[in-house]
């Protein structure tokens, strides 16, 4: 008979709140090699009425707490399907730590569409609709197997809904998973977009032939749950992007990856173009003046000076040496900065950028602030960090780590 103890549930969520005998030699233990008891799910408030979750902001549900023998913390995910038998339901998303429920109507709304969509074989032009609902709560310890139980089934009499699947557009990240990342979607990297182009995103990133994931979850991509159909195509030469996402390169090395995403929301299509540069990182603003160098911060007309510092075409093209950072060769590796060669604080700041296309250097900047990366996609204006003279700037792409240092 399998059992589990008390104080091993402890250990994933179960909350222990009664004293056991003192003078007990063994711990107490929970049977859960039997099924549940069901709990019970009161009918909602207007469960014989209409439901319109277009105009309602939430449905209040409550039900009966398992019975495990003693308190614990218990999940709870309400189950909705048109079959009066439960048969393959969908299960909302938010779930809840207490058995008095506040669901979100966009989420049964979803739920309700997903299920017209897939039993009915309706399309978006077919909603709104109305029809009877059922619910079901499935309750369980998170983590410890055999601590389900459900619910009795409620008939929502009457549910009306308009079309409610979300719209078919670019997400605001992507996230990366591969061998640089350890293949652990725990460790995922964000894409960033680029300031005031957010249907393209950029990311350095680890490529070979292994290849990298692409998603916008950290997670496999599951795009069809949303009934998002979603094509891929390589633009460059030696790379390639599988019907999954997998992106993968001939020749291994690190790579600025950019994403154009292109969607139509009538047909529910995502088309993303992927193209591929070397990573390339580069310094620009007054932490790199040099006037012995030819690289200048402010306009000195009387000498016929231009200042440049913030010129980024003349700075990679004229004074790589100065800007460029040095890009690793193995996974694992640093990128790192020429040292500075200004002293800088406040307004001009200690600043880097990849650059991507056409865009303005800032559209595509970060830097490191308290060892982390931070990107400023489509944010404002980032903090400014100061910098001394022969510091150099370390950033590992891996996890988006870094430093300012001698």
């Amino acid at each position: 008979m399998k059992k589990i103890s008390i104080w091993a549930t402890l250990l994933v969520g179960a909350l222990f709140v009664t004293a056991c005998d003192a003078d007990r030699d063994d711990n107490p233990v929970i049977d859960l090699t039997k099924t549940q008891e069901p709990i019970t799910l009161n009918s909602p408030l207007f469960a014989s009425g209409t439901y319109d979750l277009e105009n309602t902001d939430s449905v209040l549900l409550t039900c009966t707490t398992p019975n495990y023998g003693f308190p614990a913390t218990v999940t709870y995910v309400v189950q909705l399907s048109l079959n009066e038998d439960m048969t393959k339901p969908n299960e909302l998303a938010t779930t809840f730590s207490s058995n008095r429920m506040v669901v979100p109507a966009k989420e049964l709304a979803i739920a309700t569409t997903k299920q017209m969509m897939d039993k009915q074989n309706l399309k978006q032009e077919n909603f709104p609709v109305e029809a009877p609902v059922y619910i079901r709560i499935h309750a369980f310890i998170d983590g410890v197997e055999g601590s389900e139980a459900f619910s009795n089934i409620v008939k929502l009499n009457k549910v009306k809904t308009k079309f409610a699947l979300p719209d078919v557009k670019v997400p605001e990240q992507f996230y990366v998973n591969g061998r640089f990342t350890g293949n652990n979607w725990d460790n995922a990297v964000p894409t960033q977009p680029v300031h005031s182009a957010t249907d393209t995103h950029w990311r350095i990133c680890w490529i070979d032939k292994d290849g990298i994931d692409i998603s916008p979850a950290k997670g496999p991509a599951n795009w069809a749950d949303d009934y998002i159909t979603t094509t891929y195509n390589s633009k460059t030469a030696g790379f390639s992007v599988d019907e999954n996402g997998k992106v993968t390169a001939e020749q291994e090395g690190w790579y600025t990856m950019i994403i154009d995403g292109t969607c139509d929301n009538d047909k529910r299509t995502m088309k993303m173009d992927f193209s591929f540069q070397p990573a390339e990182v580069w310094l620009i603003g007054s932490s790199i003046v040099n006037p012995d160098a030819g690289i200048y911060g402010k306009d000195d007309p009387a000498n016929g000076i231009v200042a440049n510092c913030w010129k980024e075409k003349e700075l990679r093209d004229n004074f790589t040496q100065y800007v460029k950072f040095e890009t690793p060769t193995d996974m694992k590796g640093e990128f790192v900065s020429p040292a500075l060669t200004s002293p800088v604080d406040g307004d001009g700041g200690t600043r880097a950028y990849v650059k991507i296309k056409t865009h303005d250097w800032w559209k595509s900047e970060f830097f490191v602030f308290n060892k982390k990366i931070v990107y400023r996609g489509a944010g404002a204006d980032q903090e400014r960090v100061n910098g001394s003279v022969g510091q150099k700037v370390h950033l590992n792409f891996s996890d988006d780590t870094g430093d300012l240092r001698q």
